[in-house]
């Protein structure tokens, strides 16, 4: 995060799970992703919800991931944290 309190692109992310956030965040499907990738869609599953796991909130991993990728406030991803 940086000092106003939005979640950096790079944060904490390993290569994969970026990818994988940037595609969701994007609006593809965990099997579009993964036939681009040549996977299974478990495991693009799997590294969308370690991404969206890295990020602020209770929302769903796709939701949280959408939000990241449209830079939104940490507010709007957990409306009760302390501001």
């Amino acid at each position: 995060m940086n000092d106003n309190g939005r979640v950096l692109p790079n944060t904490h992310f390993t290569m994969m799970e970026k990818l994988v956030a940037m595609l969701v965040g994007r609006g593809l499907s965990y099997s579009e992703i993964a036939e681009r990738f040549e996977v299974a869609k478990s495991t693009v599953k799997m590294h969308a919800e370690n991404a969206a796991g890295k990020l602020p909130g209770t929302d769903p991993p796709r939701m949280k991931l959408q939000i990241w990728w449209r830079g939104a406030d940490i507010q709007v991803l957990s409306p009760r944290a302390e501001r």
